[in-house]
């Protein structure tokens, strides 16, 4: 679907990938998701996925790095979960309306499975969110 987006989407995925100091991990997903939000005025949700990705991609690191009997790990540990559960559900609320079956198969496959790569790629996806709220509030910063 990469070569269906518009020049807009790609030139922000292009922006996203050099200002990410790894590059983007799911950028053919991330410009999906930037379509139809933009296709389907779905600002507001679209705002809200930056946020929750970002922080999913933090809580996640955050997990990492403390050791499971580390003092407050299980509360983190369920904070993970329901974040886990917001950014699926806002991603299958942007994808709602999409008659693209090739694409509803795999984000259904890519980031739905109960496996731990799914999971993997959630995780991975997250980053790119991360990236672009970063880039989101340097906006707003510079705005200001």
């Amino acid at each position: 679907m990469n070569s269906e987006l518009s020049p807009d989407v790609r030139n922000v995925l292009t922006y996203l990938s050099e200002i990410a100091p790894d590059g983007l991990r799911k950028d053919p997903d991330l410009g999906v998701l930037l379509e139809l939000g933009a296709e389907g005025g779905k600002a507001e949700e679209m705002n809200r996925l930056f946020f929750d990705g970002s922080a999913l991609y933090r809580l996640y690191h955050t997990l990492r790095k403390q050791g499971s009997n580390a003092e407050g790990y299980h509360s983190l540990e369920t904070e993970f979960r329901e974040t886990t559960e917001r950014v699926k559900d806002l991603i299958a609320q942007i994808l709602l309306g999409t008659e693209d079956e090739e694409v509803l198969d795999r984000f259904e496959t890519t980031y739905y499975g109960m496996t731990q790569g799914a999971l993997r790629n959630l995780i991975d996806l997250a980053h790119d969110l991360d990236v672009a709220k970063g880039l989101q509030n340097d906006q707003r910063q510079s705005e200001q």
